[in-house]
């Protein structure tokens, strides 16, 4: 007795998926060379159409898998900033090594920074920092802010070579450049450098003045600046 060709068996599959597709491309009235190009290279069509669905399928998983992540990183955070002392920083190194691809987990390692600096631990906050910065793309908003706080803490540790060099990275910010100039000239003036400070004071104020004439007269952070350099003429 031959051996009856089971419904699941590829082979019975494949023809069924033959038949049904030669009938369906009849009733689409097809002209005869587009009919018969498809007749001949259905197997691939199925192919290329089952390995489009599987990439679409995988790309849709994993966004939602990126989201989720993105939420539950986002909670932790929150819930570790409302927490206190030892409790707050253990939450918050959770967060950086649970969910270490999140804003959440960046955000997290600025906060221990944080806390390093308002503890005192200023060359710990340089070191967060620094490996932070590092990470940080060109045009990523958090960039600037961070040399700010880098350039900020060097002053404070008298590590003014250093200062400098941050200043000057911050300087190519736009919005930042006006603060950039200015604590050059401070660093510069600190460093017994007054030829170096007038430029970065001059350079201020033409960019104020260029920025905003009307609002530059009342503006208080360019009356330091014109005291400033003023007081090194």
């Amino acid at each position: 007795m031959a051996k009856q060709d089971s419904a699941f068996d590829l082979k019975h599959i494949e023809e069924t998926a033959a038949v049904e597709t030669s009938g369906f491309l009849d009733e689409l009235n097809l002209p005869p060379v587009v009919t018969d190009f498809l007749r001949k290279n259905q197997r691939t069509i199925w192919l290329v159409v089952g390995v489009v669905a599987t990439v679409v399928t995988v790309a849709s998983l994993y966004e939602s898998y990126r989201n989720y992540t993105f939420n539950k990183a986002a909670q932790a955070y929150d819930q570790s900033m409302l927490l206190d002392g030892e409790a707050k920083v253990s939450a918050l190194q959770t967060v950086t090594n649970k969910y270490s691809s999140t804003p959440s987990a960046l955000w997290s390692r600025v906060e221990l920074a944080r806390i390093e600096q308002a503890d005192g631990k200023l060359a710990d906050a340089i070191s967060k920092l620094v490996e932070i910065n590092g990470t940080l793309k060109e045009d990523d908003m958090l960039k600037p802010l961070v040399l700010m706080n880098i350039g900020g803490l060097y002053e404070q540790v008298k590590q003014l070579d250093k200062a400098v060099e941050v200043y000057k990275e911050l300087q190519s910010f736009k919005g930042f450049d006006k603060e950039a100039l200015n604590s050059l000239g401070r660093v510069y003036e600190a460093q017994g450098k007054k030829d170096e400070a007038r430029g970065m004071y001059e350079q201020f104020l033409l960019l104020a003045a260029s920025d905003d004439p009307v609002a530059g007269r009342t503006d208080p952070v360019k009356k330091m600046v014109q005291a400033s350099l003023n007081r090194l003429q």
